[in-house]
């Protein structure tokens, strides 16, 4: 807020003030900054002269043909821009949510999401609603659920593994495959088929989340399991030969194609798991255009897993 001795010592300066000193400072000359506002030139030469004289310095130096900025007037012309360039900046913004733009989108995101695919949207919404801020929240399984249930979120990319909430909206985008992994020198790595029994000696590295939500037990193997909050943490456990995984090829197509890991063959009657990704969203908050845009991107995450 602005100090009561300040107001009261600089009430009458205004923002065409401003604008006048500082296009008189970018075009060179007073006559140039009148043309470039469509007002006379007396107009702006008094605006100026106005501002010299409220503010109490001299920002022209006169004596030459063109007025030359004073050194007080160097350094106050860029906190001039600097206002109407924030000016500028809520103007637009209180435009732009005058049309219906979402001032503020909160998305939830489970960390098993596609990155570039997320990075891509997000660039694109950047570009286009330059005035909407963003707030990004990551968690797994079915804490994205209770970020939107709870208003922390607006919408959330969800890869549960029950069917989400009826108390909030919710569409099936695509299934993300999921395959079970080991490390190279792993002993799991060596067997040219996988059974059952093969993996229940050895340890299992499972996904969890703080709410306590985990894999489902048909596909839990392992005597000894490890629970994890983060399957990138899952990644690179799995990778120093910690214990075996299902994870999604997305997430370790660089580790197998480095040899780092070892895609484990199934036994004929396993399937790979399947795992739905969700698109929710709550019932009680109405999305403006930015947020409507972005849930039709998320539509086309099919693609970015390739199913």
């Amino acid at each position: 807020m602005i100090d009561t001795w300040w107001r009261r010592r600089f009430s009458h300066l205004s923002l065409d003030q401003l604008e006048a000193f500082v296009l008189a400072a970018e075009t060179g000359s007073i006559s140039a900054a009148a043309r470039r506002l469509g007002k006379a030139q007396s107009a702006v030469s008094t605006a100026v002269t106005n501002l010299e004289l409220g503010a109490g310095v001299k920002l022209f130096d006169r004596s030459k043909k063109y007025p030359v900025l004073t050194r007080e007037g160097e350094v106050l012309l860029k906190d001039a821009q600097n206002v109407l360039r924030r000016v500028n900046g809520f103007l637009d913004r209180a435009y732009a949510f005058a049309s219906t733009e979402d001032a503020h989108i909160r998305i939830a995101v489970d960390e098993i999401i596609p990155q570039p695919f997320l990075s891509r949207v997000l660039e694109r919404f950047a570009e286009k609603f330059p005035q909407t801020e963003l707030e990004l929240l990551y968690g797994v399984l079915t804490d994205i659920q209770t970020l939107v249930e709870e208003g922390r979120a607006d919408v959330g990319l969800l890869v549960p593994y029950d069917f989400p909430d009826k108390a909030m909206s919710a569409r099936r985008l695509a299934y993300m495959n999921f395959f079970p992994v080991a490390a190279k020198d792993h002993p799991l790595a060596a067997l040219k088929r996988i059974r059952p029994q093969d993996l229940e000696p050895h340890r299992q590295l499972c996904i969890t989340s703080r709410g306590g939500e985990r894999e489902p037990d048909s596909f839990v193997f392992g005597s000894r399991t490890w629970m994890v909050e983060s399957s990138y943490v899952i990644r690179d456990l799995v990778c120093r030969g910690v214990g075996y995984a299902f994870l999604p090829l997305h997430l370790v197509e660089e580790e197998l194609s480095s040899g780092r890991l070892v895609r484990l063959p199934l036994w004929q009657e396993m399937a790979p798991y399947q795992a739905p990704i969700y698109l929710i969203w709550s019932q009680s908050r109405s999305l403006g255009h930015a947020g409507m845009w972005l849930m039709q991107e998320f539509f086309q995450i099919k693609k970015a897993v390739g199913y």
